[in-house]
């Protein structure tokens, strides 16, 4: 199987496991905003978005280590498991006395141990997850998307609707869903069997932490970047707008769900040991692909923002469509950045990474300080724009002094064109707008109609272009 035929083998693989997570997601989201008012799920959203932002501290972004060394062949993978583990004990002991500091934050309190408990679940099965990739279980990786999703919609409707826990219950099932997967991979993947004390060296753990512990720094920054906008939405706009807020970031999810599908692929073709011309032409070669279908999603889920809001949120929801397609492209140029980063890890750069993220994080705050003031929470979807940009923009000048990939600059700036004139008709209403964002979308998917038919070759017929 060529490269080209492996990488689509396993992102069809991936692409069925969080496709089929996120419809069953999306299907429970008029579910969520009935049982749980807009100031309810503000809260809700704060509370694990907070979590998601100590995961990485508590961790030291140890995960990303694991899935980096246990790839490669020369690694002892009884100690890069076993340190993944230790590790990410010893992080949450040494959170446990800040817990009665974050019952100072007012939408903590009450809710501080919970917090903690979702990040140990969380934690946990990130590194047996990831382990998992590293032992060749790709169906398994996948199964478990699938179960968590599963796990995460039955323990929701138990503790919202049957035992009506309110905020406990939504976040709750978030923990019992981690819990009762990671043993699942733990026991389907003989985990065990790579614990070892004895094969720890300091050597290994070393190695590993210098390369997770910069990713700590831009994990956070990128939570910033994500996130927020919606601590500072709910200072100045209150908790139901940041409800609503929330409810708008869930469409473009489509969009970053396809990215992180592929990157869950991507990573186990991008550490393939091969020459620097070859990987330079792979590495063109798919980014084209890769950025063609962020596009097309992209338009589509503009095109569609009304529609989308309106079936999956209740009718208080609505107004949330105004900042998708905003946050669409957005996330449009965070997929492309992402892509981007795949160089660094490769290189081992994981500080050039955090760097660029920092940038961005700098642009975020700075700009939802001054925006929100003005547009309110458009403001917010605005400066996450920006953002998302300067971090594309400044990795494809970086990069190219590591792997230089090929990519169109006219080919992108009239997509780019193309998606904020999307993003212009919806907002203001105008005449037909419905009409001249298809034709968009079709001049988008002309645009890239040539990178679309020359993947579907490359893994139909088995053959690499020179």
């Amino acid at each position: 199987m060529n490269p080209y035929q492996k990488l689509i083998s396993n992102t069809v693989l991936f692409g069925i496991s969080t496709f089929g997570a996120r419809f069953l997601t999306f299907l429970l989201t008029p579910f969520y905003t009935r049982v749980l008012s807009s100031a309810e799920y503000g809260v809700t959203d704060l509370l694990l978005q907070t979590g998601n932002l100590i995961i990485p501290i508590a961790s030291v972004g140890i995960a990303n280590a694991v899935i980096r060394y246990g790839l490669e062949q020369t690694s002892d993978k009884n100690g890069v498991f076993t340190i993944g583990l230790l590790t990410t004990l010893a992080g949450f002991c040494l959170l446990l006395p800040a817990a009665p500091l974050l019952g100072q934050i007012e939408f903590l309190s009450g809710y501080t141990w919970l917090v903690l408990l979702y990040v140990l679940a969380a934690n946990i099965h990130s590194v047996c997850n990831q382990f998992a990739r590293t032992l060749g279980y790709v169906r398994l990786f996948a199964l478990d998307g699938v179960l968590r999703t599963v796990l995460t919609i039955v323990f929701n409707i138990l503790l919202l609707a049957v035992f009506p826990m309110g905020i406990t219950g939504y976040v709750l099932a978030n923990v019992l869903a981690d819990g009762i997967t990671t043993a699942f991979v733990f026991l389907r993947a003989r985990e065990w069997r790579y614990l070892s004390l004895a094969s720890v060296t300091r050597r290994d753990a070393a190695r590993m932490l210098r390369y997770s512990i910069p990713l700590v720094p831009t994990n956070l920054c990128g939570w910033i970047i994500n996130i927020s906008d919606r601590y500072l939405i709910a200072l100045m706009l209150g908790n139901a707008a940041t409800g609503i807020y929330a409810v708008s970031n869930k469409i473009p999810t489509i969009l970053l769900t396809v990215a992180n599908t592929f990157a869950s692929a991507w990573q186990l073709s991008a550490l393939a040991e091969r020459p620097r011309a070859e990987k330079e032409r792979f590495f063109s070669n798919v980014y084209s692909v890769y950025a063609a279908i962020a596009y097309v999603v992209a338009s589509g889920v503009i095109l569609t923002a009304q529609i989308s809001t309106r079936l999956l949120a209740a009718p208080d929801y609505f107004e949330a469509w105004r900042y998708v397609p905003v946050l669409t492209l957005a996330t449009t140029f965070g997929c492309l950045g992402s892509f981007l980063a795949s160089i660094y890890m490769v290189e081992q750069r994981s500080t050039a990474a955090m760097a660029t993220t920092m940038l961005g994080a700098i642009c975020n705050v700075a700009g939802n300080l001054l925006l929100i003031r003005l547009w309110g929470a458009m403001g917010a979807a605005l400066a996450t724009l920006l953002s998302y940009l300067l971090i594309f923009s400044v990795r494809a000048v970086h990069t190219r002094t590591m792997i230089r990939v090929r990519w169109s600059l006219p080919k992108t700036l009239l997509s780019t064109l193309l998606l904020s004139a999307q993003c212009v008709m919806m907002e203001e209403d105008l005449p037909l707008w419905p009409v001249w964002s298809g034709i968009c979308l079709l001049l988008i998917c002309t645009l890239h109609a040539r990178a679309l038919l020359s993947a579907g070759r490359k893994g139909l017929k088995g053959r690499v272009k020179p």
